[in-house]
């Protein structure tokens, strides 16, 4: 029997099934973890490498760049991005972009000479500021002041990194030579300021740089002469490094103990960015999402390194937004928009702008008032649902008593108020649809709306809604459902106003029989550009999650005691362990902030461009690791709309284990991506499923 006709037949059966992908998992856990109960991370191979060479070692090694100190950058290429804001640049009128590519080329053509002079490529700082100098004909006299400019980037990109530098002063005190070899153009004394300047003792140790040593680690000489200098035993040596080849593959060739740490902020894989705000932004995430050992918590590094960026870009594009369209009062709303107002203000709170606040909101609380209006995307809502639900939950949370319509159910085909309907499709969806149509239903509904409207609108009036000047809107955004709705009540109060709404994205509907211009988004526009919209859509309840809160989603409105109108929120769907992960997570996010204000101050940039703000949430969605498909996948989420009800994002029932159940649950999961990345038995027999085409046989 064929190995697919194996799979086959112990697929058909449960048991069968569960037992076959149970043990295929727990071979695959073996393997990779050398026959051990648990898979070794990379950072638990390093750190018994380091402690396993430390003690016979007499002299440690580091590498520079992402191993003593890392770059404020996505990529090594960004630093010239800041190249054009000092003098002599700054002066001389080229844009970041252009005079980072001359500098890449200059480079480039530096070594090439070099190579055809004296046999190497590896060359100076001089060198390549001659060459430099050469295409952008300015005169000799210039190259130490491009020099000087290129070395003052560096000092205010680079920083210690946190956990190597654990090890380097763990060197020292144990009385280790310590040397700090590089590959890197700059020579060997600025290396050792730069390396000073970021806060390590370099007393007694030996510096070495390749642009000097005209040979580099990559190649296998520099180690070669530096053994041959220090007259040092191969064997004596401790070296750590982040690059494959010069820092493990070729010191090791030599008889070099290595340690190839995974703490590096820049990688390989990393793409350089497109701006200096891009190329600050994406190395500040990085550095924290990589270097810390021990880890953050999960959820507090998702905050800084993924929400972070996305928040602060946005707050960022709300800053410069703001200012060119004459905003007078910026309203936040509430649940969405308090952790985007957090980052707003923590970016750009004491900066001239307008006044900003929270303004409690929910699709329930505003469109439910406007239905009179007649707007048929305001209408659709009475039928939206994420999740199955019974059906009297689609009258009960308008606050309509589903029981006094027990026979319009019935008349529709519905025979029992708690009967499942799924959502947005099948025939019980569509008798709901149809139930909603009717007139007597229906004049319940709007009865409900007018008496709502008026306690939406005294209680806007109250938070100053209605004052004169420009008003904003801020929320996550997408079909601008908020904003819709409470045009629709102005119109129906005669009430005018200046509202323009800022999301963090809109589809194309946003904008549908919206005043020009008054709708605008940064992640997208009108659904454009398509590639940023369908990534953010393949699962936008991410998004949704990382600005949600802790509070209950509002209601409605209601007269207290003293007759003031005041908020009606339902109960949290949040329990305590979602709780803490929500509450890191925003920590992180505003951790990022105030890091990258800082940032501001000294680099000036003004703007995140969208792709940048995204680039590490688009790997999530699409390419996640097995600790972000578990951690995210557990998280339940509700889409709100006057009920509390949730399901997981992305992870399987524990009776999961007959083909139809598997399948079943990978179909209606928020993201798939992520179910298929948990690292688990019942992965594996989906997989298994995947394998013979079954995926689609339900």
């Amino acid at each position: 029997m064929s190995a697919r006709a194996a799979v086959h037949v112990a697929t058909k059966n449960s048991t069968t099934l569960r037992a076959a992908a149970e043990a295929m998992h727990r071979s695959t856990v073996q393997a990779l973890s050398g026959g051990e109960s648990a898979l070794k991370s990379p950072r638990t191979i390093a750190a018994s490498r380091f402690d396993a060479g430390f003690a016979a070692a007499r002299v440690v090694s580091f590498d520079v760049f992402d191993t003593l100190i890392v770059r404020k950058v996505a990529a090594p290429r960004d630093v010239f991005l800041h190249l054009a804001t000092p003098q002599p640049f700054a002066s001389w009128g080229m844009k970041h972009n252009e005079l980072a590519d001359e500098r890449v080329h200059a480079e480039r053509e530096a070594r090439k000479r070099g190579h055809a002079l004296r046999g190497s490529y590896e060359v100076t700082l001089h060198e390549i500021h001659t060459v430099l100098a050469e295409r952008l004909k300015r005169p000799a006299s210039d190259i130490e002041a491009m020099v000087a400019a290129e070395r003052l980037v560096e000092r205010a990109l680079c920083v210690a990194h946190p956990h190597v530098r654990q090890w380097f002063e763990r060197a020292r005190a144990a009385g280790k030579i310590i040397w700090v070899v590089s590959d890197t153009y700059h020579e060997a004394t600025f290396l050792e300021e730069l390396v000073r300047g970021c806060g390590y003792d370099l007393d007694g140790v030996v510096v070495v740089a390749s642009s000097e040593a005209r040979a580099s680690k990559g190649e296998g000489r520099l180690f070669e002469q530096l053994l041959s200098a220090q007259r040092t035993r191969p064997a004596d040596i401790l070296h750590i490094g982040d690059h494959p080849m010069s820092d493990d593959a070729q010191p090791s060739r030599l008889g070099i103990s290595t340690v190839l740490h995974p703490w590096a902020a820049s990688q390989h894989s990393d793409a350089p960015a497109e701006s200096r705000g891009d190329s600050v932004a994406l190395g500040l995430a990085q550095i924290g999402a990589r270097t810390p050992e021990p880890a953050f918590p999960f959820w507090w590094r998702f905050g800084y390194s993924v929400a972070g960026p996305m928040l602060s870009g946005f707050a960022l594009w709300l800053h410069e937004r703001f200012r060119e369209d004459g905003v007078k009062r910026a309203y936040f709303l509430l649940r969405d928009g308090e952790i985007i107002e957090r980052v707003y203000q923590t970016l750009v709170g004491d900066q001239p702008g307008p006044t900003a606040s929270l303004l409690a909101s929910s699709r329930r609380a505003f469109f439910l008032p406007a239905l009179a209006s007649g707007d048929p995307m305001l209408v659709s809502q009475l039928s939206a649902t994420e999740n199955a639900r019974p059906a009297r939950e689609f009258l009960d949370r308008l606050g309509v008593d589903a029981g006094q319509f027990r026979a319009a159910f019935r008349q529709v085909g519905l025979a029992n108020l708690d009967d499942i309907v799924p959502p947005m499709r099948g025939d019980a969806y569509n008798r709901i649809h149809t139930l909603l149509q009717r007139s007597d239903v229906l004049a319940a509904i709007l009865e409900r709306s007018h008496a709502e409207r008026a306690l939406l609108m005294e209680w806007l009036e109250g938070q100053g809604v209605f004052g004169a000047g420009k008003i904003a809107f801020v929320d996550i955004g997408w079909n601008a459902t908020i904003q819709r709705s409470f045009r629709a009540v102005c119109q129906l109060g005669n009430r005018p106003t200046d509202l323009t709404g800022y999301y963090l994205g809109t589809r194309a509907p946003a904008h549908n029989g919206a005043p020009s211009g008054t709708v605008r988004g940064y992640l997208f526009e009108a659904g454009l550009p398509q590639d940023r919209m369908s990534t953010v859509f393949s699962f936008c309840q991410l998004i949704e999650f990382i600005c949600t809160s802790t509070g209950g989603s509002l209601k409605g409105f209601r007269r207290d005691d003293t007759g003031q109108v005041v908020p009606v929120h339902g109960n949290s769907e949040h329990g305590p362990t979602q709780a803490a992960r929500i509450a890191q997570l925003h920590a992180g996010a505003v951790a990022y902030a105030k890091g990258l204000r800082e940032e501001r101050l000294v680099f000036g940039f003004d703007a995140i461009g969208p792709d940048a703000a995204m680039r590490r949430l688009t790997r999530v969605i699409r390419r996640p690791t097995v600790e972000e498909a578990h951690e995210i996948g557990d998280v339940h989420f509700g889409e709100g709309l006057g009920t509390d009800r949730t399901r997981a994002f992305a992870a399987f029932n524990a009776d999961d284990w007959d083909p139809a159940s598997l399948l079943r649950t990978l179909r209606t999961s928020y993201w798939s991506t992520g179910l298929l990345a948990r690292h688990e038995p019942q992965t594996v027999a989906l997989r298994m499923l995947q394998w013979l085409g079954e995926v689609h046989a339900e």
